[in-house]
């Protein structure tokens, strides 16, 4: 025998062991199908023989036609406020309800109708003892399987409001068809369980430092828009209609050259002085009167020098820096004049 002849052996049993074990193992199909023909034979000695089993993932814009073609519609509550639904054609509740009136399948095809709030209650038995089985199994091979602990919760009335219901981003599909009874009465059971979100990478000190400084950078680069409001007045949108060019507003101002630094909702970022700098208009940025005080006496005398290339006038700026809730400063016009004059160099 070649090597390659015998490669292909080796290969070939490889598969067949692997295909062994998988059929072995306990898939969610696998766990779905025997968990519903084991509960109707338990609760009502129904046949059930599942002859097709369909297992897909799907995003959320692909709900409706899951949802879609009649029958009843259950909304499944799950761990941690997760949602699931469960789709139960008219084929499979005809079955249901048969059995449990006369005790027997007679396989006459189930009208269209619209189902009740009888129809979910009836079901509701069999759907909570199936879902018990499922997650039994699946437990006992993958603990950490997505199919954990979901139960009947509320009769769904459309489509619409099933899928306004289910919020999870993708979700796992069970599509199986079956045969119910000894006459083989045809009918569908859809089961839409939230898949799992993508497990996160390992914890790692290290990587929290990096985040911590990539967002700081992120927030410190941010844009922000600061607007300098010397005051402002209300008026009645009659009045602001009729404005015309020359008309004047009074601004009842008790520091004129006082204005604010605000950002957006009007957050007052900090006061400041009007004034210039290098023949520009220019703003200067007060320190709040409790790091004033907190500040030593020389330094608060060689704050003025410090700031010179901004500087006003020395009576205005005695004025502007008078204490909060102090009554208005008096300015004179040769204040007001030596202060314009500034504004305009």
């Amino acid at each position: 025998m070649s090597e390659r002849d015998g490669n292909t052996v080796i290969l070939r049993k490889a598969r067949s062991g692997r295909a062994e074990h998988q059929a072995r193992g306990m898939s969610p199909s696998r766990a779905l199908r025997l968990a519903l023909a084991q509960t109707a034979d338990a609760l009502y000695d129904m046949p059930v023989a599942v002859v097709a089993v369909e297992q897909v993932e799907i995003s959320q814009t692909g709900l409706g036609r899951e949802l879609d073609g009649g029958g009843l519609l259950i909304l499944l509550d799950g761990p941690d406020g997760a949602r699931g639904a469960l789709r139960m054609d008219l084929g499979l509740l005809g079955a249901l309800i048969e059995v449990q009136t006369t005790g027997r399948v007679s396989g006459r095809a189930s009208a269209d109708r619209a189902v009740t709030r009888t129809d979910a209650a009836i079901s509701a038995p069999l759907v909570d003892a199936m879902l018990a089985r499922f997650e039994a199994q699946l437990l006992e091979e993958t603990p950490e399987h997505w199919g954990q602990y979901f139960r009947y919760g509320v009769m769904m009335e459309d489509v619409r409001g099933m899928q306004l219901a289910l919020t999870a981003p993708d979700f796992h599909v069970l599509r199986l068809m079956v045969e119910t009874g000894d006459v083989a009465h045809p009918g569908a059971l859809t089961l839409i369980l939230p898949a799992p979100p993508d497990i996160p990478e390992a914890h790692h000190p290290a990587h929290e430092g990096v985040l911590a400084r990539t967002l700081e950078a992120c927030a410190m680069d941010v844009p922000v828009r600061l607007e300098a409001v010397l005051g402002r007045i209300k008026m009645p949108l009659g009045e602001v209609c009729g404005l015309k060019p020359g008309d004047t507003l009074p601004l009842a101002l008790d520091k004129p050259m006082r204005i604010r630094l605000e950002a957006s909702e009007k957050h007052v970022v900090a006061m400041a002085h009007l004034g210039q700098s290098d023949g520009l208009r220019a703003v200067r940025l007060l320190l709040p009167h409790s790091e004033r005080a907190a500040l030593p006496v020389d330094a608060v005398e060689e704050a003025p020098q410090r700031a010179a290339p901004n500087r006003i006038a020395p009576d205005v700026e005695d004025a502007a820096l008078s204490e909060p809730g102090a009554a208005p400063s008096e300015l004179s016009a040769l204040d007001i004049k030596a202060f314009a004059e500034q504004l305009a160099e």
